[in-house]
């Protein structure tokens, strides 16, 4: 019995004794070989699981429940159903005899299990028994994989979050946070702290400092844009780590949006209006962090430098090295708090857009331009440690009344609807980095309504395909639904929808799309985007319905050409990548009830769009020359040491792509050499295209042929690749095993047996070889049908003797007869068949013996056919 790895679930019940003398073992192989089949069949579900997982962009959670297995990704979830039972479900010892699943496989001594392994006689199976799941999922955060375990058999997924796209955006210097510092690259003055030398109370967001305490001022933050937008950063684990791998000894937090997080009006002069997904960080310095360490951890080892750091998203580096801590060189040491400024109060990360002064000159009240909700409130100068702010009595009535709330405790500010376009009195205290309280003044604000509204879809999912004629259908919403009247009367064309995206990394370039957003729609549909009522799109707006408010009203989709009919592309962006892109949709009035409101924007719309790859399977599907999960081939074409096969293993799955499956490129071409080496089998010019004969390598192909008649190898490893429209972005690849054949390998006669007649001849014998056959007979047995790689029909010519040409289609052959009645038995060909002599000796009825012929192609690998024969 040869030892057998098993894997795990394979019992329901496991019955064992022990009796009797192990004598003899009945080959159970089969059994177990049939087990290890079904082992390979989950490998191979799994193995197509993870290329559907991967090229829908990465796990963000694994479940299993009633035996289906649910991988959930950014872009949908893929599944799989886990057997409840694989192979082998019974072992059984009784009275000396062993039974698996009730068949008799041999006799043993003893059958026992230790630790969870089947011994048989004392021979490790190693088998797993009893498991409780059968289903494991590890995560290794550090090296964004998910590792997922299924009866033993694992495959290693990338974690969701591995494939975000962390871009930095604006400001990277974590400095003192002052207002008027406009330019994002200069680092500004450095971070303002102290050392506490006494208790101080203080009843604000941050609470009381104590004697010895690291006071630190109010920081500028920095600002990302995170795609997909679905990834919520605030719950990740983030981090600042140095190219040397030393993390900044500081805290990083996240704040959604960009109405969070302090940052102030002059950090997002520079920054474009693509909000959807755009995230605020701050840091806060370890507290336990002594007056050197605040000083010299963040600057390089000299002393000349900031060290540059990178932000890391649960261990894992999402961006370059942009990313400075600026920490002032020496401790504040100030003697009275600053007096309170009412231009440097922020909400939201906002300071005022709009100053008012009253009938004497005098500023009346700031106007911020933010939107209602929950802000958190800052203080844009850096010697600040912490802001107090509380509604003034003189207002509090107005704000009970318009939803106006202050939460001092969380520095947080809550605005609602209707505490837009008035004025509220605030009073505002301040305390240092030095615990000096400043003294408390009341600031008049106004809180602006937005002009503009700015509307969130949900991510619209696209596959690229080789056809490139699947246009990109958006879900449009209530973009255009919820418009007045008076909004939707004034677009009045295409012309005053802009389209635009974040960079040009989208399926359309972003000039094209935003010519194709302005184009009209002609009768034939073609020539730009076209907005639609319905799902189907069968209902269009045309450009004379944009003159129309009801029309305008009812746009529920739009339509946006990827390979554009007589436009200005016939193709992908070569510079498109897979993943989330997000696009703008900009609406504006054309006209208006008066001067001011022409080309006002009405309503700004965040469209992100997700762009995946198909799995191999659902592009190509394989040739009828496959046998199971292995391409079959075999050599095509031998000349003067020049040998070539079809590699020609896969067809297009959509009639609309006939044709592609011709540029498949194998990138990889190995065998393995007795030594266990990996070679190379293809020659020096690979990659090959599939569609024509690919070359292997004539050296290493035949050594050894002349001793052995055989090839030096017959099986090869391949890796097949295909780039979708032209994008080395869309490269998917199949990895498949490939089983060479010789020239005239499987050549067989017809019949598994034959009779010889009293005149010793063996009449009406065939040979045949993929469909094709000939009689064997000194005037039939000269040449053999077969197809070319190319579909054309040619020959095998069938010559006596033990040396080939030099053709190809060239096959020598012998002729062997072995007959115990006949002395020096042989065998030639006559008109009638094959005729059996001997120098003496006579066959009998009912005796016989067996024929043989031994076929030697050009390349000098020998096949044999072989029949039995009796009288």
């Amino acid at each position: 019995m040869r030892k057998k790895y098993l894997s795990a679930l394979l019992f329901g019940a496991l019955l064992f004794a022990s009796a009797g003398t192990f004598t003899s073992c009945k080959d159970y192989d089969d059994d177990i070989n049939n087990l290890q089949e079904q082992i390979n069949t989950i490998a191979s579900s799994l193995n197509d699981l993870k290329t559907k997982v991967e090229s829908m962009g990465g796990v963000k959670d694994v479940t299993f429940a009633d035996g289906v297995l649910t991988v959930t990704t950014d872009a949908g979830s893929a599944t799989y159903t886990i057997p409840d039972k694989v192979g082998i479900t019974k072992v059984e010892l009784k009275d000396g005899v062993l039974y698996v699943d009730g068949v008799e496989a041999g006799k043993a001594q003893t059958v026992e299990v230790k630790d969870g392994i089947l011994y048989i006689d004392g021979e490790a199976q190693e088998l797993n028994v009893n498991f409780d799941s059968n289903v494991v999922a590890v995560i290794d955060k550090a090296a964004g994989i998910y590792t997922l375990t299924v009866n033993n058999e694992t495959i290693e997924l990338p974690i969701a979050y591995a494939t975000v796209s962390v871009k930095s955006v604006g400001n990277t210097y974590f400095t003192e946070n002052t207002l008027g510092i406009l330019n994002n690259t200069v680092a500004g003055v450095g971070i303002h702290w102290a050392r506490a030398t006494k208790d101080v109370t203080w009843d604000g967001p941050k609470g009381n400092i104590t004697k010895d305490m690291l006071v630190v001022g109010q920081i500028k933050g920095a600002e990302v844009s995170v795609r997909p937008v679905t990834f919520d950063l605030t719950t990740a684990e983030l981090g600042l780590i140095s190219s040397t791998g030393v993390e900044a000894p500081v805290t990083v937090k996240a704040w959604a949006g960009q109405d969070n997080g302090p940052i102030n009006s002059g950090s997002r002069a520079s920054v474009n209006s693509l909000q959807h997904g755009d995230y605020a960080l701050t840091v806060e310095l370890n507290k336990d962090l002594t007056d050197r360490q605040v000083v010299e951890s963040f600057a390089t080892a000299d002393g000349n430098a900031n060290v540059k750091y990178a932000l890391t998203v649960d261990g894992v580096k999402v961006t370059d090295y942009v990313y400075v801590i600026d920490t002032q060189l020496k401790a504040d040491a100030q003697l009275a708090a600053p007096e309170v400024d009412g231009d440097k109060l922020c909400f939201g990360g906002e300071s005022w857009f709009k100053r008012t002064w009253d009938n004497n000159n005098n500023l009346s009240y700031n106007t911020y331009d933010v939107p209602a909700g929950t802000h958190k409130i800052s203080y844009a100068d850096g010697r600040i440690y912490d802001v107090k702010v509380e509604i003034d009595p003189s207002s509090e009535s107005d704000a009970k009344v318009y939803g106006l709330s202050v939460d001092t405790q969380a520095g947080t500010i809550t605005i609602g609807e209707k505490a837009q376009e008035r004025n509220f009195k605030l009073k505002v205290t301040l305390i240092d980095v030095n615990g000096n309280i400043s003294k408390t003044e009341v600031v008049e604000v106004r809180f602006a309504e937005r002009t503009s509204q700015t509307v969130e879809l949900e991510a619209s999912q696209y596959t690229v395909t080789p056809a490139q004629v699947k246009d990109i259908v958006i879900d449009l919403g209530e973009t255009f639904t919820s418009l007045t009247d008076e909004e939707a009367i004034t677009i009045q064309s295409v012309g005053n929808i802009d389209w635009t995206t974040e960079d040009n990394k989208f399926l359309i370039d972003k000039n094209l799309l935003n010519r194709l957003g302005h184009e009209n729609p002609v009768l034939d549909l073609t020539g730009g985007i076209v907005y639609y009522e319905d799902e189907a799109c069968t209902k269009p707006i045309s450009e004379d319905d944009f003159k129309k408010g009801e029309a305008v009203k009812k746009i529920r989709y739009a339509k946006i050409p990827v390979n554009p009919a007589n436009m200005y592309s016939t193709a992908y962006n070569p510079a498109a990548t897979t993943g989330e892109h997000l696009l703008k949709l900009t609406l504006r009035r054309n006209t208006g009830v008066g001067a001011g409101d022409t080309n006002v924007t009405i309503k700004t719309v965040n469209v992100p769009v997700h762009v995946t790859m198909p799995t191999w399977d659902e592009v190509f599907k394989t040739t009828t020359q496959w046998n199971g999960n292995t391409y079959v081939t075999r050599i095509a074409n031998e000349n003067l040491n020049d040998v070539e096969i079809s590699m020609d293993a896969f067809g297009d799955v959509n009639n609309e792509w006939l044709g592609e499956h011709n540029n498949i490129k194998i990138t990889k071409l190995v065998y393995t050499d007795k030594e266990g080496r990996e070679q190379q089998a293809g020659a020096s010019n690979y990659p090959y295209v599939v569609s024509t004969p690919v070359q292997l390598n004539y050296t290493a192909l035949t050594k050894g042929t002349v001793e052995s008649g055989k090839l030096a190898f017959t099986t090869m490893n391949a890796i097949a690749e295909y780039v979708i429209g032209g994008v080395s972005e869309f490269t998917i690849q199949k990895e498949f095993t490939v089983q060479l054949k010789s020239i005239f390998e499987d050549a067989a006669f017809t019949a598994t047996s034959a009779k010889i007649g009293n005149d010793n001849i063996i009449k009406d014998l065939k040979i045949g070889l993929n469909g094709y056959d000939v009689k064997v007979n000194a005037t039939d047995f000269t040449t053999l049908g077969f197809t070319n790689p190319d579909g054309t029909i040619g020959q095998f010519v069938l010559v006596p003797g033990l040396i080939t040409t030099g053709s190809t289609n060239e096959i020598s052959y012998q002729l062997i007869a072995e007959c115990s009645s006949l002395t020096n038995p042989q065998a030639t060909l006559n008109a009638n068949g094959v005729l059996i002599s001997g120098t003496a000796g006579t066959i009998e009825t009912g005796k016989g013996g067996t024929f043989t012929i031994v076929f030697t192609d050009v390349m000098g690998v020998q096949t044999t056919a072989k029949i039995n024969f009796t009288k």
